[in-house]
């Protein structure tokens, strides 16, 4: 299994504003449909490399709009 976290948020315009700033920070993400198992405002999620999550949090510090940068695993 992979470990990897997955950001949430209240919104899609949201999430694609996000995934474009972590892209350009040259921030390795994926966007997926939220899981079942993890309530959120929003459908989609991004899925962000174990090894870019400090990367992410660097570049997402004081930015509103998600709620979570949870750990996850995917089989």
């Amino acid at each position: 299994m992979d470990r990897v976290g997955l950001l949430v948020f209240e919104s899609t315009n949201i999430a694609l504003k996000t995934e474009r700033v972590l892209k350009d920070a040259g921030v390795t993400v994926s966007v997926i449909p939220t899981p079942v198992e993890i309530s959120s405002g929003c459908g989609i999620s991004l899925l962000i490399k174990e090894a870019y999550i400090q990367s992410a949090r660097a570049v997402l510090e004081g930015c509103a709009g998600y709620r979570l940068l949870y750990p996850y695993q995917r089989g």
